[in-house]
């Protein structure tokens, strides 16, 4: 097994949230993360990052958790609405997708 997919089986949703909001930081992003989603609309995305250039719905996973049907039910309404909407896991920070995601919407590229 590649040791990055052997990396991105062990990370957490927490672990991956962690990483995307340093990685949003970095890059000037903004970024809102309900902490207690209790009293939230269910299934509502994970993460809202705004940028100069654009905004990102996405709901976080682990590698093995699926989204819920609540959660499907709002990225495929906020894609149909036009909204960039969609789920990240682990092996996308490894495979650079996120990064790449989040500078096409930053300022600047770094």
């Amino acid at each position: 097994m590649k040791a990055a997919t052997v990396l991105a089986a062990d990370m957490t949703e927490d672990d991956l949230l962690a990483t995307v909001r340093q990685a949003c930081k970095t890059l000037h992003l903004l970024v809102y993360h309900t902490y207690d989603s209790r009293r939230s609309e269910r299934g509502f995305p994970d993460l809202v990052i705004v940028g100069v250039r654009g905004i990102l719905f996405r709901e976080l996973k682990n590698e093995k958790n699926k989204p819920t049907i609540h959660q499907q039910q709002w990225i495929q309404a906020l894609q149909a609405a036009g909204a960039d909407a969609g789920l990240w896991r682990p092996s996308d920070i490894f495979s650079g997708r996120i990064t790449s995601e989040l500078r096409r919407i930053a300022a600047c590229k770094r």
